[in-house]
């Protein structure tokens, strides 16, 4: 029902229901979609009747373009395609005038923007357009991407603009093509107007075939009237069919493109005959439009086309020059109908150009007129029976036959064409048949080819044998491959009229089969002739046809069968081959390099540069698939050609050259620059690792110049590399007279007059390093052989490190370089005997700068050892990429295998007692067989593992090359090394009056509870208060401790494998306390946390928190983690080489903390120490600290060797080895620690003394430089200026510098004592015994007393006592106020130590810690070693002959028996027995035993008990007596009074010292001689005060005069020296000296 307003009820519901409907379309039409949103955007920007039409418009536009050709388009885009069409549309200039424009749409000038060049049309709508559009673009090659071409209806007004778009359905208005094409973007404007122009003669062309179609079917029709008539020359057959064949035309068999009808004037076979046009329509009616060129003039063409010309036959079908611009871009089709007069003269032609259409291709030419007679004549004449098979054939050739061919060509021809291809069905070969044009634009050349022969490769080989042989251009080619045996290639060459060659079909046939010979026919008869017919033609099945046709276009079937050699060995080995080979034609510096490669390609980015590195520059690549016949794998080869930059001879380094490549392929060979010198030099591969070795260990030596400008260097000096290879190998080659010495100098002098003519001097700097290096070489396993027999895969060369220049110092004593391309390695040692850890480093480029730290400090540690320091760190130089840990491990096992076989290939080795030189080695140096290695970071596990190697070479050692395997000491176990520095962290706390195992004690660190050295180190009192501490994870804070419920903690961490702060019970935490990501960006800590570390408010970074540990206020710092963590203000963090810890590290004087313990190693920098220390901070080194572990290790290696003796005797087995190795743990422990305890007390006891000991610590420094062994600036030990600055402040060294130059003091006097007669004292096997633990002391004192090294040992004992107990400086101020050497001075030192029982009263000291101050223990210490000084000097002084067995044995019970009756035989008035009671009862106050405090006080007097002895073996009187004259004598003189205050006098020099020894010694012999006197005088039995009394009466005058200078110089009160030189005047007179 309507409403007046003509709404109808319900129509919103309608309206909602059409909606859903709509919305359910769009959605399942994407398409559809798009286009609403486009007309959407239309709505809102157009306006009116604008955005109407503008809607009809673009939906009609895209109506019918496929959905894929929108996807992906932005609606924008279709929005300004679209519009942009539209608004192009709006006015035509005509109504036949075609629109056409090219551009390039820009968002600026046109509103839209498109990727592509964009082609709008506006055309009046006609057939051809689109496919005559395309072509023509495609002719310009250029490719389509986008057509839209919608008709549609548009109205326009009388000036030609838009009123009205409209569908074809719905208006009857004029239809117009509407075109969009999108084409490949072309920015050149020059190609933007060809393509416009191009496109406009085709809408030309277009236009005219269409207007004129009709006209040219009436032409048709009046053309078959004219035929009616022709002349009766014409045979009435001939003339029917052409009837016929016009009217099958006429019937849409033919598309009518043009007509053009000409007339002769002259005589056609005069030279004169001209041609005009009467007619033309349709293309041909544009002017300058031919289809014949030929046909402007006759006299032009060759007699045998104007007989074709002028002949009286009626009809002929053939192409023309021009192609096709409507529809198909073809040559057109051309139809010529020739027209006669009356006489049957030929006056003109009727020429019909169009396409025949696709029906008249695939239409049998049976039902052809024309075609159908061609077939039925050429079937007659064959004279075939119509069943037999030859019939049949030659109909199928007939009815396959060029369709264009066959209306084209002659009667004659065909048959002959056709009977040929016949005979071919039954010969499978190639044959050619060839057809001209007669108006010779054109020949037409079919080819038979065998199917499985045919390719595209190859019908360009025949296209190019066509061409040259009718110097043509091949215009167009058709293929038909179909089931017969023959594939069949018709190929169209454009010829010039006119000037078409003489040319023979055999001739040219000979050379297409020449050109399409059987490449593998020929290489059957190869592969039969070089390998012989069986396994030949073996191979020849097999790889006949595996090779592709660009393989067989590129080589010759010779370098096939050679690749056949070549591929049968890559499957065999299933591995890569290569081939290196210059072809024939290439210059000098050209070379083709083949890579053969099983089962895949090899990758490009691998190969070039290895390729590049050898030297060859890679200008082109060729790869080939071959694919053996029955193999499962097919082998790729790649060519590649290459060029060569320098002088080489291919016949001399081709074999090197291959075999180096694959060596590289499998990684046996780095991939470097100086690969190249097997090319450039000659050089075999293994020649070159020797010179790369050198540069690698050039480049640990912190070489200037980096590893390519080396290698740029040898390349650059090719002759000068091969010297040094020379050089070498005549300097190692075991196989060379070892005599002949003289041919190595001649190649060392060659070399340095060669080096005269280096200009470059980086490169002559570079050349002369080389050969120092190979100069300082003293070993190589370069000619050894591994088990396989080949040569290692590893080079190691031993070092004369003193020979190697710009070596940084300081230079260790030997060093071994190991060099592979997986790994690489050196291990320093600084004495014959030495022995330290192998570090798995991760510093590739500096590891060695890295191990010469390291082995600094291991000098220093092994000073309390039998060996040296050494050290050993290698790289893992190829880990596995993206590997496992396991993985990871596995490889650095490998890597660290390869180090310790590398060492041992040169090492020498011990074979029942004899030196046995490593095989084929030869040796410039002295025998060396002592090794020893140990674990240190990254190698805690691999001391079974080095020992196993140890084993495999039959070495010494056997497990004592590797301490704390499965059979040694476990360090961890044990907590040795946590331990022996804990015993340095006891006395800094001792000293300081407190004991840490009793009181609480606050603590940060660095390192988690899995480690070694904290876990244990943490473990060591139970009065640890952990407050923080940090490991590269996690970072601990507990700012309250509970000492118990932490300590468990701890333990239980410590007992849990891998265990992290991670881990930590949180909930034993005091309050605030947390366990910190050390990942985390930032961190929020709890109040409790900052006032502990003094954290402001606000977020603080892991970086400021483990910064704020390290400066926290807490008791000690205990450092057992890895890491640099202080340094000096002085110092950058580059300086401590410790990247990783950069944003962390701190300044020593910025420390709080009151006592460092350095547990694990390089904790801080020596500067940083010094600082910390200057700064009021307790610590020594971490060498000093962390001793034990070295301890304990050389104590394992050394009972090894010892128990390994006994083992081999047969008198013990292993079994019972390693068991007594675990029951002497405990004790190989306790006498670790005891040096550990000895050497921090000699430190403290100089340290106390430093102001005083200062003179003697810079003579001894000035000593050592002197000698060569101390480098003061390395050691930063200060420098003179600093020297006399502290000493001016009465100020020392601090106890880190105490620490360096104390060890330093052990070396020299360790290598002193080595080499004199000493070690061999028998005395001093007791030494040797008290070295090893009980259990083995007595039961193998024999094996003890034969160790290997027990000279060495005795030599390190003997060492470590004495400094550890009289100080560093000792030897030398001994040597200085004697002249005797410091072997001497041990033995003086050795027989003070034994005659006096030092060693019991050293304990006695030592057992008072914690129980008096160590300031008192200290000051006893010193009480003591001012008499061992005085004792020493006069043993040194007063015996001749210091042997110290026979010395002992003299002195020993008589001094025991002085000091026994001391008390009774010194005078109660003597001056010094006062002193003496004050002093021992002021020690007894203090706490120390009455019988300790006593001889500690009496220390000063026990010089003279050595004079009491040597008077009584004088003179034969009892020891007793003479000790009683001999103190009478004193105190009746007050020689003890002048000799105190002489002692007492300031002595500030050097010399003022000396000056004032001297005085003392003096009084002291004067003391003697009057003693001798007195006794002379009295009888035997006769002794003390009495005697001194009688010799006084009879010698009253020179006594008095004595008495009254001594009152003198009591009244004075201040003794100077010179009043105690007048007074020692005196009392020389006295004696009657």
């Amino acid at each position: 029902m309507l409403t007046a307003k003509g709404q109808c009820f319900g129509s919103g519901k309608q309206d909602r229901e059409k909606g859903k409907l709509d919305m359910k379309a769009r959605k399942d039409d994407p398409k559809r979609e798009v286009i609403d949103k486009v007309v959407e955007q239309i709505q809102q920007r157009l306006k009116g009747k604008m955005a109407k039409d503008a809607e009809a418009f673009v939906r009609l536009f895209y109506k019918d373009v496929p959905p894929d050709d929108v996807a992906g388009r932005s609606i924008d885009s279709l929005y300004g395609a679209a519009l942009t069409l539209y608004k192009f549309a709006q006015k035509r200039p005509s109504a036949d005038a075609a629109k056409i424009r090219v551009y390039n749409p820009d968002l600026e000038e046109h509103g839209w923007k498109s990727d592509h060049t964009v082609i709008e049309m506006i055309n009046t709508d006609m057939p051809f357009l689109v496919d005559s559009v395309t072509s023509a673009l495609h002719d310009l090659d250029l490719t389509v991407h986008l057509v839209i071409h919608p008709i549609m209806r548009i109205k326009r007004d009388g000036k030609g603009e838009l009123d009205v778009v409209a569908s074809v359905e719905d208006s009857d208005a004029p239809r117009e093509s509407v075109m969009h094409l999108e084409i490949d973007e072309q920015t050149d404007e020059a190609v933007l107007n060809k393509v416009r122009a191009r496109l406009d003669d085709v809408l030309t062309d277009v236009g005219l075939a269409v207007r004129d179609w009709k006209q040219m079917l009436s032409k048709v029709t009046d053309v078959l009237d004219e035929i009616k008539t022709a002349p009766k020359t014409i045979p009435t057959d001939d003339r029917k069919e052409a009837e016929e064949f016009l009217g099958w035309l006429h019937n849409d068999h033919f598309t009518f493109l043009g007509y053009r009808e000409y007339k002769f004037g002259g005589g056609a076979k005069k030279s004169a005959g001209n041609v005009s046009v009467q007619n033309q329509l349709g293309i041909l009616a544009r002017e300058g439009t031919h289809v014949f060129d030929e046909l402007r003039q006759i006299g032009n063409l060759s007699d045998e086309v104007k007989d074709f010309v002028t002949k009286p036959s009626l009809l002929m079908v053939t192409k023309a020059n021009k192609q096709s611009t409507v529809h198909r871009s073809v040559h057109l089709d051309t139809i010529v109908v020739k027209q006669f007069d009356t006489k049957g003269k030929v006056i003109g032609q009727h020429l019909f150009v169009g396409l025949f259409t696709s029906v008249a291709y695939n239409l049998s030419p049976r039902l052809i007129p024309l075609l159908r007679k061609k077939l039925d004549e050429t079937i007659a004449r064959a004279g075939f029976p119509p069943a037999g098979h030859d019939a049949k054939a030659l109909v199928n050739i007939l009815e396959t036959f060029p369709r264009d061919e066959l209306f084209q060509v002659e009667l004659d021809d065909l048959y002959h064409t056709c009977m040929g291809i016949l005979h071919l069905q039954e010969r499978q070969r190639i044959a050619l048949f060839v057809r001209r044009d007669a108006f010779e634009r054109f020949v037409s050349c079919q080819l038979f080819c065998p199917r499985d022969r045919f390719s595209t490769k190859l019908r360009i080989k025949f296209q190019k044998v066509i061409e040259d042989a009718f110097e043509g251009k091949v215009s167009a080619h058709y293929t038909l491959i179909g089931d017969s045996p023959l594939a069949r290639l018709h190929l169209l060459v454009k010829t010039t009229p006119g000037e078409l060659p003489e040319y023979d079909v055999t001739d040219i046939e000979r050379q297409l089969v020449e050109t399409a010979r059987d490449w593998a026919d020929t290489l059957r008869q190869v592969l039969v002739r070089e390998m012989g017919e069986e396994r030949g033609l073996a191979l020849y099945r097999k790889y006949g046809e595996s090779f592709s046709s660009d393989y067989r276009d590129r080589f010759t079937v010779e370098s096939a069968a050679l690749d056949v050699e070549r591929i049968e060995d890559v499957m065999k080995a299933f591995d890569i081959r290569v081939n290196l080979y210059r072809p024939i034609e290439a210059a000098e510096n050209e070379l083709r390099f083949k890579i053969y490669n099983p089962g895949m390609p090899v990758p490009l980015s691998d190969v070039l540069p290895m390729l590049e590195n050898m030297g060859l520059k890679v200008i082109t690549e060729n790869p080939f698939t071959v694919e053996p016949r029955d193999v499962d794998i097919n082998v790729r080869i790649h060519d590649f050609g290459v060029v060569v930059d320098g002088e080489f001879h291919l016949h001399d380094v081709r074999d090197k050259f291959q075999e180096l490549f694959v060596r590289m392929w499998h990684g046996e060979v780095e991939n470097d620059a100086f690969n190249r010198l097997v090319l450039l030099g000659g050089l075999h591969w293994r020649e070159v690792v020797i010179l790369r070795t050198y540069s690698r260990y050039m480049r640990q030596m912190g070489s200037a110049f980096s590893q390519d400008y080396m290698a740029k260097t040898l390349a650059n000096n090719p002759t000068l590399a091969s010297a040094l290879v020379s050089l070498f190998v005549a300097r190692f080659d075991p196989d060379r007279d070892p005599g002949l010495v003289t041919e190595a100098e001649a190649i060392e002098g060659d070399i340095i007059t060669k080096l005269e003519d280096v200009m470059n001097p980086d490169e002559d700097r570079i050349l002369r390093a080389f050969l120092n290096l190979v100069q300082a070489t003293l070993r190589t396993n370069f000619f050894q052989y591994g088990a396989d027999g080949n040569p290692k895969p590893y080079l190691s060369v031993k070092f004369n490190s003193g020979m190697v220049e710009d070596l940084p110092l300081p230079r260790p004593w030997r060093e071994i370089f190991v060099y592979s391309p997986r790994v690489e390695a050196v291990h320093l040692r600084g004495g014959p005997v030495a022995r330290g850890g192998i570090r798995w480093s991760d510093r590739q480029e500096d590891f060695r700068t890295e191990i010469l730290g390291l082995v600094k400090a291991q000098m220093v540690k092994n000073a309390v050892i039998v060996p040296v320091g050494s050290k050993g760190g290698f790289v893992v130089k190829r880990p596995p990429v993206d590997g496992t840990r396991e993985a990871f491990l596995e490889e650095g096992i490998a890597c660290y295998k390869t180090l310790m076989s590398g060492m041992l290939d040169i090492t020498d080795n011990i074979v029942a007692g004899d030196i046995v030189a490593p095989e084929r080695v030869r040796r410039l140096d002295d025998d060396d067989p002592y090794l020893v290695v140990a674990a240190d970071k990254g190698t805690a596990t691999f001391s079974d593992i080095a020992n196993g190697v140890a084993r495999d070479y039959g070495f010494w050692l056997d497990d004592a090359f590797a301490s704390g395997g499965s059979q040694g000491y476990d360090h961890k176990k044990m907590g040795i090394t946590a331990r022996g520095a804990w015993e340095s962290v006891k006395r800094h706390f001792r000293e300081m009056g407190k004991d840490i195992q009793k009181t609480p004690f606050t603590v940060a660190g660095v390192g988690d509870m899995s480690g070694d050295v904290f876990g244990n180190g943490m473990l060591l009192s139970e009065q640890i208060k952990l407050t923080a501490a940090f490991n590269h994870m996690h970072i601990f804070v507990d700012p309250e401790p509970d000492m118990a419920k932490s300590f468990a903690e701890r333990q239980r961490l410590f007992d849990l494998p891998r265990s992290g702060w991670g881990d930590y019970d949180k909930k034993t935490l005091s309050k605030g306390g947390d366990i910190f990501d050390r990942k985390a960006k930032t961190l929020d800590p709890s109040p409790e946390v900052r006032k502990l570390l003094g954290l402001e408010q606000g977020k603080v970074t892991p970086a400021d928190m483990m910064k704020a540990i390290l400066k926290s206020d807490v008791e000690l710092l205990w450092f057992g983690g890895i890491g640099t963590y202080i340094k000096s203000h002085a110092e950058t963090n580059a300086d401590a080489g410790d990247r990783a810890n950069d944003a962390i590290r701190i300044n020593g004087r910025e420390i709080r903390a009151k006592v460092i313990g350095e547990g694990a190693n390089l904790g801080a920098t020596q500067r940083g120490r010094i600082e910390y220390a200057h700064a009021g901070g307790r610590l020594n080194t971490d060498a000093i600290d962390n001793a034990a572990g070295v301890n304990c290790s050389d104590h394992e290696v050394n009972i090894k060797i010892l128990v390994g003796e006994v083992v081999a005797a047969g008198d013990m087995t292993e079994k019972q080895r390693n068991k007594l190795l675990v029951e002497m743990t405990d004790e190989v422990g306790d006498l670790v620690l005891r040096d550990n305890y000895l050497q921090s007390q000699a430190i403290s006891n100089t340290y106390a003394a430093s102001a005083d000991v200062l003179d003697a610590q810079v003579r001894l420094i000035r000593m050592l430089e002197r000698e060569g062994r101390l480098n003061r600036e390395i050691e930063y030990l200060p420098d003179d200026e600093e020297l006399a600055k502290r000493a001016s402040n009465h100020e020392g060294l601090t106890r880190p510098e105490v620490s360096v130059l104390m060890p330093y003091a052990k070396l020299w006097l360790y290598d002193e004592v080595l080499e004199s007669d000493l070690p061999d004292d028998p005395i001093l096997v007791e030494e040797l015994v008290r070295y090893f633990p009980t259990p083995v002391r007595k039961k193998y004192a024999d094996a003890i007393s034969e160790h290997r090294l027990k000279r060495e040992i005795i030599a390190t004992v003997a060492t470590n006592s004495l400094v550890n107990r009289v100080g560093g400086t000792f030897v030398h101020d001994m040597m200085e106020a004697t002249g005797l050497s410091a072997v001497d001075v041990s033995r003086g030192y050795l027989i003070t130590r034994a005659v006096f029982g030092l060693r019991d009263i050293w304990a006695g000291i030592e057992a008072l810690d914690n129980v008096v101050l160590a300031k008192l223990q200290i000051g006893m210490f010193r009480d003591i070693n001012r008499m061992v000084n005085h004792v020493t000097q006069w043993f040194l002084r007063n015996c001749e002959e210091l042997n110290v067995g026979a010395k002992i044995e003299m002195f020993r019970p008589a001094v025991s028996k002085v000091i026994d009756a001391f008390d009774d035989i010194v005078p109660v008035d003597a001056g010094f027995r006062t002193s003496l009671d004050q002093k021992a009862q002021s020690l007894v106050a203090q706490g120390v035993p009455e019988d300790l405090a006593r001889r500690v006080a009496s220390m000063a007097q026990m010089v003279a008990i050595c004079d009491v002895v040597r008077i009584a073996e004088a003179t034969g009187r009892d020891v007793i007596e003479v000790g009683a004259t001999y103190f009478a004598v004193g105190a009746r003189f007050q020689l003890g009074l002048m000799r105190a205050a002489a002692d007492s006098i300031e002595a500030e020099t050097h010399w003022q010292k000396l000056a004032r020894a001297a005085v003392v010694d003096d009084l002291y012999g004067h003391q003697r001689e009057l003693t001798r006197a007195v006794l002379g005088a009295g009888k035997k039995g006769a002794s003390g005060a009495e005697l001194v009394d009688k010799w006084v009466d009879a010698h009253q005058r020179g006594c008095a005069r004595c008495d009254e200078l001594i009152n003198e110089l009591r009244a004075a009160g201040q003794i100077d020296l010179s009043m105690i030189t007048v007074a020692n005047r005196q009392i020389r007179a006295l004696t009657g000296a």
